[in-house]
């Protein structure tokens, strides 16, 4: 196996030893195409011809750690200091439905606010201190965070260092399993931002939608606004609606405002495709996945098509996960285009009993030509969920 190989796989995996020492990939030197040469990659890399790869990303990932230390105080130290000036947090938290809840909010508030919003998936310490330093200066006055978690304790470290003034959990899902070991550990996880908000004497807002939100957040006493809806968009909607109302907007005001919508998130677009497809590929979990299929099945004029690779980070729960997917996908779609052949769309198949049609395709844009070869005399309907680097086939 050679250097760039390894070195693309480590990127892949996030730095994370464990996960790169366990990568099943060694041999796909396709692999480093996707190399994207950072100043970490690189000293990596040199430092490798004396340490190994494994070693050069130990020392590394220790200094790494105390440099995010670092940023870690000075940002909750900046942050102290803007909400002496009248600065409010929103922090957002959940294992779905973060990045769309944020944006809208965003949508609504800005009318009669000056708001910022972290970027895209910008969630960790060094993304919410970068959008800190460059956007958040004395004129704002809201700041809103997306805080991610990928073990217990991720989610409260964050909200120490923002010091939210409204927190918000948007759902619970089995997202990322693996890394937190366990469906126990994920909503003991989410559930931080309750724990703290209580701590702080905050409110929370929360998604009354989620049975598992429902359920782990309502013994703790926290001050609680809830927010439902009968669609995963209404939901989400309803959920930004929830955070303007409580940081000042009125209703009056909120219903003048148009909402954009979140790219790559339950998308409705026909002009990337030629067709029309509903991308909902940035990230997924079960939960999140079934919602989908609940609101394809319901689009009867059209033939109804689902595009899924499968879902990742599921640990040694992703057999069973995808077999029940398997069986939700039966009656809601006409066709399933799997993309490539492993695990996980083996155990959507045993789900399916042969009662779905099925085409495989290698890459997930190989679905564009295979829809269009059917020639369908009814108009089709993609839902393209999920995306799955190489790395997880």
């Amino acid at each position: 196996m050679s250097k760039h190989l390894r070195l693309a796989l480590l990127q892949l995996e996030q730095y994370d030893t464990k996960r790169f020492l366990a990568n099943k990939n060694m041999d796909d030197e396709s692999l480093v195409k996707r190399i994207s040469w950072t100043a970490r990659l690189r000293l990596t890399s040199y430092l490798s011809t004396l340490l190994g790869i494994v070693g050069a990303n130990m020392l590394i990932g220790t200094v790494v750690h105390v440099i995010e230390g670092m940023i870690w105080h000075r940002a909750k130290k900046q942050i102290a200091n803007l909400k002496k000036r009248g600065l409010k947090v929103v922090a957002i938290a959940g294992s779905y439905g973060k990045t769309s809840v944020k944006n809208y909010a965003y949508d609504l508030m800005r009318s009669k606010y000056e708001v910022v919003a972290t970027p895209e998936s910008f969630n960790t310490v060094f993304g919410i201190a970068k959008c800190l330093e460059y956007e958040v200066s004395d004129k704002i006055e809201i700041f809103i965070v997306e805080v991610g978690a990928y073990h217990i304790g991720d989610i409260i470290h964050l909200l120490e260092m923002v010091q939210p003034d409204l927190g918000v959990l948007t759902g619970m899902a089995r997202q990322h399993l693996e890394r937190f070991g366990s469906w126990e550990n994920i909503q003991l996880a989410k559930s931080e931002i309750a724990v703290f908000m209580k701590k702080v004497g905050g409110e929370l807002v929360a998604n009354g939608s989620d049975e598992t939100v429902v359920q782990n957040v309502e013994k703790l006493g926290v001050k609680l606004a809830w927010y439902r809806g009968k669609d995963r968009r209404e939901i989400n909607l309803n959920g930004a609606r929830a955070i303007a109302l409580a940081m000042g907007v009125s209703e009056e005001e909120i219903m003048k405002v148009k909402i954009r919508e979140p790219k790559n998130r339950f998308e409705m677009t026909t002009e990337r495709y030629g067709m029309k497809v509903i991308d909902d590929s940035f990230s997924s979990n079960d939960r999140g996945f079934k919602d989908a299929l609940t609101y394809l099945g319901q689009q009867k004029k059209y033939v109804r098509i689902l595009v899924t690779p499968g879902l990742v980070e599921l640990g040694n729960e992703s057999n069973q996960i995808h077999e029940e997917l398997g069986r939700v996908i039966v009656g809601k779609v006409d066709l399933v285009i799997l993309v490539g052949k492993n695990e996980r769309t083996n155990s959507l198949e045993q789900g399916m009993a042969g009662k779905v049609r099925l085409l495989h395709i290698d890459k997930t844009l190989d679905f564009i030509r295979a829809v269009h070869d059917l020639k369908l005399k009814k108009e089709p309907l993609v839902l393209l969920e999920n995306d799955v680097t190489e790395n997880y086939d």
